[in-house]
């Protein structure tokens, strides 16, 4: 899609992938009370978290967003960069209630990404998960 011969940035994608990574209840029935049917892993929820942010931080979708909406996004891409250098991100992965309610980066992303989603106007439960 474009504007004025601009491409615009799709804002769907990372407000789903940062609602995900935003909501403990979602963590907590998809990472924790796993079935079958429901199941998410963690490192693909922050590399698609991570990759919305990256895009959505490119030149050339700085139209589509406000200052302080990238300011947000560029936080934390950074704080994801952080502990995904220092393999601390995922520790704990093996047991998700390890992960979502002992990890502290995990944590610290969960509220960074809640702080996030707040400031573009979203809570978690605006999103159907299922």
């Amino acid at each position: 899609m474009q504007i004025n011969g601009k491409e615009i940035f799709e804002k769907g994608g990372l407000m789903f992938n940062l609602s995900r990574m935003a909501s403990l209840e979602y963590q907590d029935k998809y990472l924790i009370h796993i079935t079958n049917e429901c199941y998410e892993d963690p490192a693909e929820m922050i590399d698609w978290l991570y990759d919305f942010c990256k895009n959505a931080l490119l030149e050339q979708f700085k139209f589509c967003f406000l200052p302080y909406e990238r300011d947000a996004l560029r936080e934390l891409k950074e704080l994801i960069d952080k502990y995904t250098e220092d393999d601390s991100i995922l520790k704990g992965e093996e047991d998700g209630y390890c992960l979502v309610y002992q990890n502290k980066s995990w944590i610290e992303i969960r509220e960074l990404a809640l702080k996030t989603l707040h400031i573009f106007g979203y809570e978690p439960y605006n999103f159907n998960y299922d």
